[in-house]
């Protein structure tokens, strides 16, 4: 009887002009008896002859006549291989040209075996003593640290194209936006709302020529997550100068006392900042949301007031800068509260904690 592994999970592999490397790397996975689909992702006739090598493995190769990109290769790649194989329960994804070996793919197959209904994910740069080119290492370390800022999930490394995706999330994959490599950041973006497990597994970090024939753009490709905590902080800056406006006036104006000054001031910007973040950032509105952002800014506004005070009375500072002192830290503390319990979506996926 076939194992697990071949009658159950599919090697799915995105590839754009690839080279030898490919043919070796798929002649070895079926040698093994897996089970191979390959997307040739626009590459032109130069590089039909390496599609019609795996082919005749017995390879079912999917061609774009243009390029598309990585995303759409993945998204079309799913819904073909659910249309060939309904049974099928993980898709395993890896890249073209090398980086994945065959031990690692079947650590990942493995790792599904033993936690099913949960996401794979084959985390590279883990171990110190592997030489990493410094563009990926950066690149890496950055998007990691913005990612958990942006999410709250801790995934070490967001780029790897090796993962193990379980059958309760393909229909969402199959409808999941971004045609590039931002289709793979949207994946981990989305672990939260579907409220799917996760795992992640070291695997070998391994680069062909310093990984300089990689398509992957640091930048440009980063600044998917980066948005999110963009939006956040623009909508902050805009209720912070509506904040501060009112507060100097009610101090100037009014003549009121700090602490007094910074609850009306405080009333009136968290107003204008519900509404920019429901509608903007999180874009996520209603009665419950409504509530509990009203508790939040109201323990916010408390615990401001009393410490802009505080401040004023303990260490003569002025009002201005009591105010910028308190609200730095309340800041973030703002943040994390409003993207895990105010404006956290409702799970699509049968609810689970990371494995």
């Amino acid at each position: 009887m076939e194992s697990w592994a071949v009658m159950h999970s599919v090697i799915l592999i995105p590839a754009y002009k690839p080279d030898e490397k490919f043919v070796v790397f798929v002649k070895a996975l079926i040698d093994e008896g897996k089970v191979v689909f390959a997307v040739d992702d626009g590459s032109g006739e130069e590089h039909s002859r390496f599609f019609d090598e795996v082919s005749s493995f017995g390879v079912h190769v999917l061609h774009h006549p243009t390029n598309l990109g990585k995303g759409c290769a993945l998204r079309n790649g799913i819904k073909e291989i659910r249309r060939m194989f309904p049974e099928v329960e993980a898709i395993v994804t890896a890249d073209c040209d090398g980086q994945h070996s065959l031990h690692d793919i079947n650590k990942i197959i493995d790792a599904m075996e033993t936690n099913p209904d949960t996401l794979i994910i084959g985390g590279r740069f883990q171990n110190k003593d592997e030489k990493v080119p410094l563009r990926s290492f950066l690149g890496n370390s950055v998007t990691r640290i913005a990612f958990i800022l942006a999410t709250g999930v801790r995934i070490h490394d967001t780029q790897t194209g090796l993962r193990g995706l379980p059958a309760c999330i393909l229909p969402q994959l199959e409808v999941l936006s971004g045609d590039r490599y931002e289709y793979e950041m949207n994946m981990l973006l989305k672990i939260k709302e579907w409220e799917i497990k996760y795992k992640e597994i070291p695997i070998q970090t391994i680069y062909i020529n310093d990984n300089k024939g990689s398509h992957y753009d640091t930048f440009k490709d980063s600044w998917r997550i980066f948005k999110q905590i963009f939006k956040f902080c623009g909508s902050s800056v805009l209720s912070m100068l509506f904040d501060y406006l009112i507060y100097i006036l009610l101090l100037k104006l009014f003549d009121l006392s700090v602490s007094r000054a910074y609850i009306i001031a405080r009333i009136f910007s968290a107003a204008f900042n519900y509404l920019l973040n429901s509608r903007l950032v999180f874009k996520k509105s209603g009665v419950s949301h409504f509530v509990k952002y009203a508790i939040l800014a109201v323990c916010i506004m408390l615990i401001g007031a009393y410490g802009a005070q505080w401040l004023s009375n303990e260490f003569n500072f002025s009002d201005l800068l009591c105010k910028i002192f308190i609200d730095l830290p309340l800041f973030v503390v703002s943040y994390v509260v409003q993207r895990e319990a105010v404006f956290n979506k409702k799970k699509l996926i049968k609810r689970g904690k990371s494995a």
